[in-house]
């Protein structure tokens, strides 16, 4: 780990400065257009920011280096990624929402309706002023935000030692390719270099990225005509009289298509091959042959059913259990597989201590595993303390799982360009507890490992353009310190202008129904999960990974474990679009332009069709915040 020496310096004053100006600019756009869309600036704001910061540095006879460029796109991609649902205070409107619906005081726990059950640390007592005020500076507000801020710091700091020993066992050790980070790393190049081949290739993919995003985006909401429906182009009714219940598609959001450029044509396969035999071929068996293990399914189905409500049904009735049980069958393999390059991770940091400090290329082990032990295992301590929910299930949760679910997402990811999503993970747990109360299911310990795998795909970006990985992690400290103060601000704004959820944010009023219907079916264990089906989702996912991952190394052939498992939690329009994507790149434009050639300029063209597609996504959204202000009331 002594090789501090072949990176360069990116988080410089002007840098900081850009993300700070940044951040004032893009957080309150970012979290209305949550509440307005339920989508967030994200891609098409960081490329601006970094285009604007490179173009005013060089109106004044200064150029940014891409150590710098590097830094500023990548800590304001954390910025305009930021949307309402992760400001932790948005989650104290919610229950105050929630205490109030008449909806949710049908629901009960042992008699009481759930509503009495939440305690001031949540939510305001029901009496209380604070639902009528409308601002988060509410004196009975106080004791629910230290709650949200004590955890959320817990999840930095757990989450930052997690990155770190994620970065360096699976970018030094390991050495994964992580193809979106070479998309990250062409983009920052192509700007500051500006080389007159990267260039060309760059404004082409990006004409056709803003051109595309005109018809798909721009004139559906402009002129009301649309060419292209978003997001996807649903194809059941055609698989319906053979297979129903069977979900296919093609995605529409040029996102998966630009991103499938990069992604190897193996982890392309195995995602298309999970997602269909999920969403396609699962979907079907269980409606036609095994409709008495999913009864709810099989009653709910109806033909003439789209994508959207497929997901919608199946997902709760079929895939709640064996979603999750795959995935900790793909976390099992993992660790297995990984087992060696950890410990040699291990050992290169306990060797680095040893070390000169300006050589270390980051902090000593020692350091990052209090920082780890000291989140998760604090944040059980804090959980138990709150909700009196069994301690040894919340460390096992927080200490055990987390390092689980870090390294298997972290893997997939490094090969496939997507990480793993585990929602309802924390509730499948409580379900199966012996817990009757309310606060212990909304509230959960640290699950550290879910960010810092996107985050390692950053610090991979950091090693391809000799950027100091420390100092991309402090500029992500800072996005995301800044993100919170700024998101807190806004939101209480937001909220003085409006009630939400109301019509002046439109997503919250369906957003916060499901929500709240959710919380109260798995409260009150209405949705049944199957233990057995658990279990054996997990031995099948464990098999079908190794099987996988042995066809891939003992017979060559174009397979891959984690992207068999990415592939059951995509939906098939995306993963269809995403394979079809690699297909070209791969095999088509690999031959017409060259393998060599095409190798060096695929990141190029995915990053210019993401940043065209993303200017056009910005600019209407921009269009759609004109319109939106002149008019509020009623709401």
């Amino acid at each position: 780990m002594g090789a501090a020496a072949q990176f360069e310096r990116g988080l410089t004053w002007r840098a900081l400065l850009v993300l700070l100006l940044g951040a004032a600019l893009v957080v309150p756009a970012s979290i209305y257009l949550s509440m307005l869309a339920g989508g967030t600036l994200a891609g098409a704001a960081a490329f601006i920011i970094a285009v604007l910061a490179s173009q005013l540095a060089l109106t004044f006879g200064e150029s940014l280096s891409k150590q710098e460029l590097l830094v500023i796109y990548e800590a304001s991609s954390v910025i305009a990624s930021a949307n309402a649902a992760g400001i932790g205070f948005y989650w104290i409107i919610f229950r105050m929402f929630y205490a109030k619906n008449p909806i949710t005081w049908s629901y009960a726990i042992d008699g009481v309706p759930i509503p009495l059950r939440i305690p001031s640390w949540l939510a305001p007592p029901l009496d209380s002023p604070a639902y009528y005020s409308r601002t988060l500076f509410h004196p009975d507000l106080l004791a629910p935000e230290l709650v949200y801020l004590a955890f959320t710091a817990l999840y930095v700091i757990a989450e930052l030692a997690m990155l770190m020993l994620l970065s360096y066992t699976f970018l030094e050790v390991e050495r994964l390719p992580f193809p979106f980070s070479r998309v990250d790393a062409m983009l920052v190049e192509t700007l500051a270099e500006r080389r007159p081949d990267r260039v060309k290739y760059f404004m082409a993919a990006l004409t056709a990225g803003a051109v595309y995003g005109a018809f798909v985006v721009a004139l559906p909401y402009a002129g009301g005509i649309t060419f292209i429906p978003l997001p996807w182009l649903d194809l059941t009714p055609l698989t319906e009289p053979y297979l129903p219940g069977a979900m296919l598609g093609i995605a529409t959001d040029l996102t998966p298509w630009a991103g499938g450029f990069v992604v190897p044509l193996e982890a392309a396969l195995s995602m298309l091959i999970g997602s269909l035999a999920t969403w396609g071929f699962g979907n079907w068996f269980a409606l036609r042959y095994a409709s008495g293990a999913f009864p709810e399914w099989a009653s709910e189905y109806r033909p003439g059913m789209g994508i959207a409500l497929i997901w919608q049904r199946s997902m709760f009735r079929v895939w709640f259990a064996p979603q999750i049980g795959v995935a900790m069958g793909l976390a099992a393999v993992m660790v297995v597989r990984f087992r060696k390059s950890v410990a040699r991770a291990f050992a290169a940091f306990a060797k680095a201590m040893r070390e000169p400090r300006a050589s270390r290329v980051y902090p000593p082990l020692t350091v990052l595993l209090a920082m780890y032990f000291g989140g998760t295992a604090c944040s059980a301590l804090l959980h138990w303390a709150l909700t009196g929910f069994p301690l040894w299930i919340s460390l096992l949760y927080s200490v055990a799982l987390s390092f689980l679910v870090g390294v298997a997402s972290t893997a997939a990811i490094g090969e496939t360009g997507f990480s793993l999503s585990l929602p309802y993970l924390w509730h499948t747990i409580v379900y199966f507890s012996s817990y009757r109360d309310y606060p212990g299911w909304v509230i959960m310990p640290v699950l550290a490992g879910t960010q810092s795998p996107s985050l390692t795909n950053m610090m991979s970006a950091a090693y391809l353009t000799r950027t100091r990985p420390m100092d991309l992690v402090k500029a992500i400290v800072v996005a995301f310190v800044a993100t919170q103060a700024l998101g807190i601000l806004a939101l209480d704004l937001f909220w003085r202008i409006a009630p939400i959820p109301s019509s002046a944010y439109p997503y919250t009023l369906f957003d916060w129904a499901r929500i709240a219907i959710g919380d109260s079916l798995l409260v009150t264990r209405s949705i049944r999960i199957d233990p057995q089906l658990l279990l054996s989702s997990a031995g099948v996912g464990a098999l079908a990974v190794a099987a996988f991952e042995a066809a891939r190394v003992r017979a060559g052939l174009p397979l891959s474990g984690p992207g068999l498992v990415v592939g059951v939690l995509t939906l098939t329009p995306y993963a269809v679009s995403v394979f079809l994507a690699s297909l070209i790149s791969n095999v088509a434009l690999s031959r017409a332009l060259g393998k060599d050639r095409w190798s060096e300029m695929k990141a190029v063209v995915a990053a210019g069709l993401m940043a065209g597609y993303g200017i056009i996504v910005g600019f209407t959204i921009a269009a759609l915040f004109i319109a939106k202000s002149s008019w509020l009331w009623p709401w």
